[in-house]
């Protein structure tokens, strides 16, 4: 059943995210074309229009992060316990089912974001970054430097693959975690009709300074231990370092997430199923 409410609630989502990315991804290409255009021709009326399209593609930017956002706390909010609530719980799935396909969905949009808004930073990269200002005189000096580059990012992994792969999934926990928190919030706010936007918003700012500072007690995940990752490249030469607390803080900040996410989906689950009103 867990299937069919993804399946749902992918084709839900898919045209609002969909036509975003794909406004998202032609701003990227008019703005770096315009720059790219603009170093030949310099006319004040085309830095006009390179300023205005600057404008475009950054509030493209901005509405995809906030859209996203509010997305994922409108899907949840209003498909579970608004209106849609009466019929999403009258099907054969338990709240915990419910729960997950809420946030399955949201961490795939949430991850597809981050990557589209990354897409268009390179696209507008290669479109407007070539024959700017001289970085690029040419295509092949392009190619040279993005191949340098490749080997770096190269010799990064070889040396420190773990550590990124470590790094990459404390760092997904992260975003679940904060999710959840976001449904454990709108769980609580629930909880008060009249003022359930302004109690969700408080709730959710009291459990991230409560978390915060819960973390803070933990080794390894204060700010003076200092998880830096140094790379140091002069020729052929190549030295990679980390901290030597880096492997220890991010395996306590990884457990951390796993019990915080296990405790706000604990307590979304059980509201739901035991404090949800409908009426």
């Amino acid at each position: 059943m867990l299937k069919k409410l993804l399946k749902y609630e992918f084709k839900a989502t898919a045209r609002t995210y969909g036509g975003m990315y794909l406004a998202l991804l032609a701003a990227s290409v008019l703005f770096g074309g315009s720059v790219w255009r603009w170093n030949s021709t310099n006319s004040d009326a085309y830095s006009t229009l390179v300023g205005l399209l600057s404008l475009v593609y950054t509030a493209v930017i901005i509405g995809t992060v906030v859209v996203t956002i509010m997305t994922i706390v409108q899907r949840f909010y209003r498909n579970l316990l608004g209106r849609e609530g009466y019929l999403m719980h009258t099907l054969p799935v338990t709240p915990a089912q419910l729960i997950l396909s809420k946030l399955i969905s949201s961490m795939v949009w949430l991850l597809c974001s981050i990557l589209v808004i990354a897409l268009s930073l390179g696209v507008f990269f290669l479109c407007g970054m070539l024959n700017v200002n001289g970085i690029f005189s040419d295509w092949a000096s392009a190619v040279r430097d993005f191949r340098l580059l490749a080997d770096i990012l190269q010799h990064v992994l070889n040396v420190s693959g773990f550590m990124l792969l470590l790094t990459a999934i404390e760092w997904l926990a992260t975003l679940v975690c904060s999710i959840l928190c976001l449904y454990t919030a709108c769980m609580i706010g629930h909880q008060f009709k009249q003022h359930f936007a302004l109690v969700g918003i408080a709730a959710f700012v009291i459990l991230n300074i409560v978390q915060n500072r819960l973390v803070a007690l933990l080794p390894y995940t204060n700010n003076t231990v200092g998880l830096d990752m140094v790379v140091i490249a002069s020729g052929d030469t190549w030295q990679v370092t980390t901290n030597r607390f880096y492997l220890r803080a991010v395996l306590v900040s990884l457990l951390a997430d796993a019990v915080l996410c296990g405790v706000y989906f604990a307590a979304t689950n059980w509201l739901m199923k035991n404090k949800l009103n409908l009426d």
